[in-house]
């Protein structure tokens, strides 16, 4: 996958562990990326790509699963369903 330079490469492409030599993004640059995949353990949703947005992957699951917790328990407070 390495020796690919100049080409775009689609993220269907890239395998686990491979290791991308540069990532352009809209916020940036990144060198050297590996390529993880992450699960969910509460829903089982998975993402794979780099570890940056694996980051923001798994810190959005976390924030999305808090919040429907704090919903029960309020919804249930209230004698609610």
């Amino acid at each position: 996958m390495t020796d690919r330079v100049g080409e775009l490469i689609q993220a269907g492409e890239l395998d686990i562990g491979d290791i991308v030599p540069i990532v352009i993004t809209r916020t940036g640059i990144q060198y050297d990326c590996e390529i993880v995949q992450v699960s969910c353990p509460a829903c089982g949703e998975t993402f794979k790509g780099t570890k940056r947005d694996a980051g923001g992957f798994i810190a959005g699951h976390q924030a999305y699963h808090e919040f429907e917790n704090v919903q029960d328990l309020m919804i249930k407070s209230m004698g609610g369903i």
